[in-house]
Formats: C-alpha cells, structure tokens, sequence
C-alpha cells in the first residue's frame, strides 16, 4: 500500500497530499511558458524553484522508501529506457536503418529539435552545465513520476488518490497516463515507451521510488551522452 502515513498512524504534512504532488510539476511548466529568458536563466530557475518546492511539499511522505531488491530492476529499466531514447537517432541507426531514422525524425518527434549547445560548458561554464544535467536527472524526474505515477495515474482510479495502490491495476488509467506523458516531450514516440516501462515497474515492484530511481538514471546517462556527443538537441 502506497498511502504509508496513514498506515502507519503518522500525521500527513499540512499541504493537501494533491497539492504536494501537482505543484512543484506544476511550478517546472509555468516557468517554460515564462517568454524572453535566455535558456540559461529558465532552466537554472525552474531547477532552483522546484527543488525548492519538493522540499517544501515533500511528497515522498506518502510512501515507502526505495527497496534494494528492486534495484536491478530499476536499474535495467532505466539504462533500456535511455537506450530506446537515443538509439532512433544516432548514427548507427542512420547508417544501418536509414528508413526507420527518417520515419522517426518525420513523425515520432513533435516540432523541430535543434542541437542548441546552450548548456555547453565552453558556452554557460561547467557551473550552468552541472545545473542543467543534475536538474534533469534529479529534480524534473522526481516531480515527474511524483506527478504521473503518484498522482494522475491513482487520481484516475480514486477520487481520494492517497487510497488507490499499485496492486490495483487499471488498463484505462495505465494508457492514458502514459499516452499524456509520452506527448509532453517532444519525443512523444519513446516518450510513451519510457511512460510504459516507468509505470510496469511501478505496479511491478509496488513501490514509487523504483520509477523515481529508474527515470533519474535514464536522464543522468542521457545527460552524459549528451556531453560526450554533443547530441544538445536532447537537452
């Protein structure tokens, strides 16, 4: 059972426990709606806010911590979800698969990506650099999965989400939650590949913290790709 305070006897935190986990994804959102700031500045301030607001919300205080005995699995997840994420667009598949590399690049990413070296250390410093991969990694992969997993895919079982669990399995829920998460990137194709491996290993492993664990390690290794390839249209 997801709902670990209540379980336990323990006081919830003050903040409503839907509040705890849509504002700080909530907060990352509105700061990319925010027009005229340099990528710099918007990625350094979103990171900063919402850190801050995770912290503050504390969302985790409804679950169980992470369980060691799932972490092969949450590690095999995350790499194969980083995998799947760069494979369609590397040079191997360009070499080996033109067919597939043009379908994708036509219609499995939404808009265009360009490769704006922003964040690259000899552009921003490695201070801004750090920033960026370790906001990725850490802070938008928590209020992600806290958003998706933790909240939107239970809210769509129960009214009263904090009482759904993982065990209750519900297909409609599954697919829309990983459907609205693949199009919020604009590599929607992967995108829902990846929302179908974070939440299997979710109900799976019947603990939050697998998902949290496995995204963090699918945008930490994403993050060093891209600075050893200097693949920036990934960031």
């Amino acid at each position: 059972m997801e709902n670990i305070d209540s379980r336990r006897g323990m006081h919830l935190p003050p903040m409503p426990a839907g509040a705890a986990h849509v504002l700080p994804f909530a907060v990352w959102l509105l700061w990319m709606w925010i027009p005229g700031l340099s990528p710099v500045v918007s990625y350094t301030a979103r990171t900063a806010t919402v850190m801050v607001l995770l912290l503050l919300c504390r969302p985790w205080r409804w679950y169980r911590g992470p369980q060691i005995r799932h972490l092969p699995a949450t590690v095999l997840v995350g790499a194969l979800v980083y995998w799947i994420w760069v494979l369609p667009e590397s040079v191997w598949m360009q070499t080996h698969a033109p067919w597939f590399h043009a379908f994708y690049q036509r219609f499995g990413i939404l808009g265009e990506t360009t490769a704006d070296p922003a964040f690259a250390p000899e552009n921003a410093g490695w201070l801004y650099t750090v920033i960026r991969l370790c906001g990725s990694a850490f802070v938008i992969a928590l209020a992600e999965e806290f958003f998706w997993r933790g909240f939107a895919y239970r809210r769509l079982q129960q009214v009263q989400f904090t009482e759904a669990h993982p065990e209750d399995f519900s297909v409609v829920a599954f697919a829309i939650v990983t459907i609205a998460f693949g199009f919020e990137h604009a590599r929607w194709l992967v995108g829902i590949i990846a929302g179908v491996g974070y939440g299997l290993l979710y109900i799976k492993t019947r603990n939050l913290w697998s998902a949290i664990l496995a995204h963090m390690i699918t945008n930490w290794l994403l993050g060093l790709y891209v600075l050893q390839t200097q693949s920036y249209q990934f960031w």
